[in-house]
């Protein structure tokens, strides 16, 4: 199993972490990971599944997504297009205790990294005024990373086009039961096609099926199988939106579900729309 704890190596000479990434040079996978620096991503275009904490959601044409520290997450990036582009942009408390602190002129942004919601979404007209500026960062120099940050993070700070994905109270997961989650979502991630057991993971966790059910549940706020089936139907939302010629019995076959009249229901209870209407509205 991949490390839970991700380790941000900052060189000596930097005061933040920027990485760009493409479609040739992808983010290392690190699965279900948490780390305690901020962290803001965009990614350029393409679909893919938002999941913090136990939050799942769909995004489509690209992200711009701000984390408080400690939030667990899988990552975002997507490979849809060859021109996709994903900057992952991490900072610690020091930065903003050593330097944004010292500048009065830094007010706002120090209100906004303070104040917002722990983990929320910007908007795609933002994300789409960012784009050059997040961009330009593989091509500069430090000096010039450092300001462009800074303009970014003011361009954040005085928006209001954002919205939290986290509906509830910031989960304090504890931190013996995390490698346990770890390998949950991981499990699923890679076996969601496959049918799936709660005996079946705590055996491989070395737990009881109650044990194991009980501390899903209080580090998730969720219980196993609502998790289960919530991911496979944002994977179906995936799949449809990004193929025009699937059919509706494939892709439930390849989210999971057996049960034609199962998966249509829970996919109209979680999105409102029934698959042939939720497939109508995409086209």
């Amino acid at each position: 199993m991949k490390p839970s704890y991700e380790q941000i190596y900052l060189e000596q000479s930097k005061s933040l972490k920027i990485e760009s990434y493409t479609k040739d040079s992808l983010c290392h996978e690190i699965n279900w990971h948490l780390h305690p620096e901020y962290e803001i991503v965009f990614i350029k275009n393409g679909s893919g599944i938002i999941q913090v904490e136990s939050h799942l959601e769909n995004y489509q044409d690209g992200l711009l997504i701000f984390l408080s520290p400690n939030m667990p997450h899988m990552p975002f990036g997507n490979k849809d297009f060859r021109d996709n582009v994903e900057v992952v942009i991490q900072f610690n408390e020091d930065f903003i205790e050593e330097k944004l602190y010292h500048f009065p002129e830094f007010s706002i942004i120090l209100d906004f990294i303070k104040k917002s919601p722990k983990g929320c979404i910007f908007s795609q007209k933002i994300k789409d005024e960012l784009s050059a500026s997040f961009l330009r960062l593989s091509n500069q120099n430090n000096i010039e990373k450092l300001l462009n940050f800074i303009n970014i993070l003011y361009r954040l700070s005085i928006s209001k086009n954002y919205r939290s994905i986290i509906k509830t109270n910031h989960l304090e997961i504890d931190k013996t039961s995390l490698p346990r989650i770890s390998k949950v979502f991981e499990y699923v991630n890679k076996n969601y096609a496959k049918k799936i057991k709660s005996e079946t993971l705590a055996k491989e966790l070395g737990l009881t099926t109650n044990s194991f059910c009980r501390i899903f549940k209080s580090s998730t706020g969720k219980n196993f199988i609502s998790f289960l089936n919530e991911f496979r139907i944002k994977k179906a939302q995936e799949l449809f939106y990004n193929s025009n010629n699937m059919s509706i019995s494939e892709v439930l076959y390849q989210c999971g579900f057996n049960d034609p009249s199962y998966f249509c229901k829970l996919f109209k209870k979680q999105t409102g729309l029934s698959p042939s209407a939720y497939i109508k509205a995409l086209k």
